[in-house]
C-alpha cells in the first residue's frame, strides 16, 4: 500500500472510530519525553519484517499465552506501526501495517506506561467494548501486552498477542511477556548503540563532578524495614548507645543482603532499604528478598535476647515490600532507585506492623506457591489509594 492509499485508508478508520465511539486515550505521562524516545531510536523507520529474531519473539508470545497472533506495535504521536507480526494473513498484516493510534488498543497501555495491558474480554471493557464494530477488529475478543520499556523508562510500544476469544491469563504468562517485551528492547537498542558510538554518553548526566548512570529495570522487588518507636528511643537512650546499636543491626543487614546477593541501597535514620532483580533480573527476586527479609526478624531477634540480658531497650522492626519496576542510577560508589514501585514499597512499611512482613499482591503474585500468607484485606496507601496486601508467614522450600 503507497503511502497516498494509506493515508487515505487511515482517514476513513479515524472517521469509523470516531463514529462509533472509539475514545483516544487521554493525559499520557511523560507524552512529548516518549515521542523523542521514539524519534532518538528512529524505530519508525525501521523494518523489522525479515529479521527472524523479532519474528521468533511474537511466536513465542503466542506459544506462552496459547494465544493465535502475536505481535510487535510501535506507538507514534498518531499512528502505530506493526513491526512483525506471528499468525497474520497476508491481508490482515497489510492492513496493520499501520493505523491510526487512536483506534488502536496498544493505546491504552501508554496510560499506565509501567504496567501490562490485559483485556479478557474486550466486548466486556468500556475503553474497546465498540471495537466490534469495525472489521478491523471484528472477531478480536482477547489482548494482552507487556509496554516495551526503553532504558531511559519510556514506553514505546509494545509486545502484544490477541486472540479471537475471551480468554484469562495468569501470573507467569504475563511474566514471560515481560520477559520478551525486555529482549524486544535490548536488540533495539544495541542496534542503535552499534551505530551511534555516543549512546553511552547520551544516556548519562553530571551531577556535580560525577556522572550518574540511569536504567530501567522491569521487575524488581524494594524493600524497606525501620524500628517501631524510634522517636522514643532516640529520647531515652545516649547518643553514642544509639548510634553503636543502629550500626550493629545495620551492619548485620548488609552481611544479610550479600548472603542472598540483595542490593543495599541506603539507610535513612532507622530506615534500611535495599532492592533484588538489578541488574540480573533474576526470576527468584521477589523469593530472596523475603528470604531475607525473615533473615532480619530473626537477626533482631536475637539481638533483642541480649539486650534483655544487660536490661537494654527492644528494638521492634517492622517491613514492607513491593514487586514492580523501578529506575536505578548509579556512580562509581553509590545506587539510588526512584519509581512508583519504590514508593509503594515504603507506604507498605509504614503502615505495616511490628514483627511482620508486609507484602502487596503483585509481590505475592511472584512468590505464588512458595509462600504462606494472611490476607490484610484492602487498605489505605498514603497517595496511592486502595491496595490489597497480605502479611508474610512463611516460605516454603
Amino acid at each position: 500500500m503507497n503511502k497516498s492509499t494509506r493515508s487515505q485508508f487511515n482517514d476513513v478508520l479515524r472517521i469509523q472510530g470516531s463514529q462509533i465511539g472509539i475514545l483516544p486515550v487521554e493525559n499520557i505521562p511523560n507524552e512529548e519525553s516518549r515521542l523523542e524516545e521514539v524519534k532518538r531510536l528512529g524505530i519508525l523507520d525501521k523494518d523489522f519484517s525479515d529479521e527472524a529474531k523479532y519474528n521468533s519473539i511474537t511466536q513465542l508470545a503466542t506459544i506462552i499465552t496459547k494465544s493465535k497472533f502475536g505481535l510487535i506495535n510501535i506507538l507514534g504521536a498518531s499512528i502505530q506501526q506493526c513491526k512483525t507480526n506471528y499468525g497474520l494473513n497476508v491481508v490482515e498484516k497489510t492492513i496493520t501495517e499501520e493505523i491510526p493510534r487512536e483506534i488502536s488498543i496498544c493505546q491504552y497501555s501508554l496510560a499506565s506506561p509501567k504496567e501490562p495491558l490485559i483485556i479478557d474480554d474486550l466486548n466486556s471493557d468500556d475503553r474497546t467494548k465498540n471495537f466490534h464494530k469495525m472489521d478491523l477488529f471484528e472477531g478480536i475478543r482477547f489482548y494482552a501486552g507487556s509496554p516495551l520499556i526503553t532504558s531511559r523508562g519510556y514506553s514505546i510500544g509494545t509486545l502484544c498477542v490477541i486472540d479471537s476469544e475471551p480468554k484469562k491469563v495468569n501470573h507467569n504468562q504475563i511474566e514471560g511477556l515481560r520477559i520478551l517485551a525486555d529482549q524486544v528492547v535490548e536488540m533495539i537498542e544495541h542496534e542503535f548503540e552499534t551505530k551511534n558510538d555516543d549512546l553511552d554518553q547520551s544516556n548519562n548526566f553530571e551531577n556535580d563532578e560525577n556522572i550518574i548512570t540511569t536504567k530501567y529495570f522491569s521487575t524488581s522487588s524494594i524493600l524497606f524495614a525501620d524500628f517501631v518507636g524510634f522517636t522514643t528511643l532516640v529520647e531515652e537512650m545516649e547518643p553514642g548507645d544509639l548510634i553503636q546499636t543502629l550500626n550493629v543491626f545495620f551492619n548485620g543487614f548488609d552481611k544479610l543482603s550479600k548472603k542472598h546477593e540483595i542490593t543495599k541501597v541506603k539507610t535513612i535514620g532507622d530506615c534500611y532499604m535495599c532492592v533484588s532483580g538489578i541488574p540480573k533480573q533474576q526470576k527468584n527476586h521477589a523469593k530472596e528478598i523475603c528470604a531475607l527479609a525473615f533473615d532480619m526478624l530473626q537477626f533482631v531477634e536475637g539481638i533483642n535476647i541480649q539486650h534483655q540480658v544487660l536490661d537494654k531497650p527492644i528494638w521492634k522492626l517492622r517491613i514492607g515490600i513491593h514487586t514492580g519496576p523501578l529506575i536505578a542510577g548509579s556512580t562509581s560508589d553509590s545506587l539510588d532507585v526512584w519509581g512508583d514501585a519504590v514508593n509503594v514499597a515504603s507506604r507498605l512499611e509504614n503502615s505495616g506492623e511490628e514483627g511482620k512482613i508486609h507484602i502487596s499482591e503483585k509481590t505475592a503474585d511472584h512468590l505464588g506457591e512458595n509462600a504462606v500468607t494472611t490476607p490484610r484485606g484492602e487498605i489505605s496507601l498514603k497517595n496511592k489509594g486502595i491496595w490489597k496486601t497480605f502479611f508474610l508467614e512463611k516460605l516454603k522450600e
